[in-house]
């Protein structure tokens, strides 16, 4: 049974959270709120982030896998990165175990498409809820901002159009391991230069050993490190270094610069970490 936009305070309000290429300097973003909250107005609304690289999906797919995890279960995710709308290309409805998310069918909901195997994907064909007649240019707020009010009104997802089974997605490649060697690449550059990669704590303790870590050498672009820092204060200033990450991954930084300048580095670059 759909929840009421009337619901009692007792009722904790849904949280719908948005990432976008957007920016602040124009309405876009606001639209969106306005008119989540004209369908719901006990919606909370969580903005991620809207300073994704314009048109970068990958950057946008890899942001909203990160923070999408740290939200409570029945969150809804709204991505828009969308340099094809008002094109052929689909809107989707993906549920998974804990979350639901609304994003264009362009690989921006591959490493989360890529993190649940089991998810169910629906193209979204349902015109009852989207905003009236559905513009070419904007359809975050013509069609996903409705979309996503009216799922956190309890709406089945089922009615939102029917399951598909062919997303567009890009690969998601998982590091290499060989006799003690690990061999990752670069997943993403964020603000500050920093070099995130693919491999994870988890998997160099399984490869390498704990008792190793220490003693590793990390190679990028010819450029090797020696070890691996605690904090980026740890290393001295303007070299390159290593640490494991908030998100347990492996990250080459450099403290009080970046690390992308000094080596040259983008994404998709070759990591390889083994013992020195």
């Amino acid at each position: 049974m759909a929840r009421s936009p009337d619901s009692p305070e007792s009722v904790p309000p849904p949280i719908i959270t948005l990432l976008t290429d957007f920016g602040a300097a124009d309405v876009f973003v606001g639209s969106m709120k306005g008119v989540i909250l004209a369908i719901n107005p006990h919606a909370q609304i969580i903005d991620l982030t809207h300073d994704i690289p314009a048109h970068n999906i990958r950057a946008g797919a890899y942001l909203l896998h990160s923070a999408s995890r740290h939200f409570p279960p029945d969150t809804i995710h709204v991505a828009v990165v969308d340099p094809g709308v008002g094109s052929e290309r689909r809107p989707l409805l993906v549920t998974t175990r804990s979350y639901r998310f609304l994003a264009p069918d362009n690989g921006l909901l591959s490493y989360i498409l890529a993190s649940e195997p089991k998810a169910e994907v629906r193209e979204l064909t349902a015109k009852q809820y989207f905003l009236g007649t559905v513009g070419s240019t904007f359809h975050g707020r013509d069609l996903f901002a409705p979309a996503a009010a009216w799922l956190s009104l309890d709406e089945p997802t089922d009615a939102f159009g029917p399951k598909i089974d062919n997303p567009v997605r890009f690969e998601v490649r998982q590091p290499q391991v060989d006799e003690g060697r690990v061999v990752g690449e670069v997943l993403h550059i964020d603000r500050f230069g920093n070099l995130i990669t693919n491999i994870s704590h988890t998997l160099l303790r399984e490869a390498i050993g704990t008792a190793e870590l220490l003693k590793v050498r990390v190679r990028i672009k010819n450029t090797d490190v020696q070890g691996l820092r605690r904090f980026y204060a740890d290393a001295p200033p303007k070299t390159l270094a290593a640490l494991i990450n908030s998100d347990n991954l492996l990250e080459l930084f450099c403290n009080q610069g970046r690390a992308d300048k000094l080596v040259n580095a983008t994404i998709g670059d070759q990591v390889e970490v083994k013992v020195a």
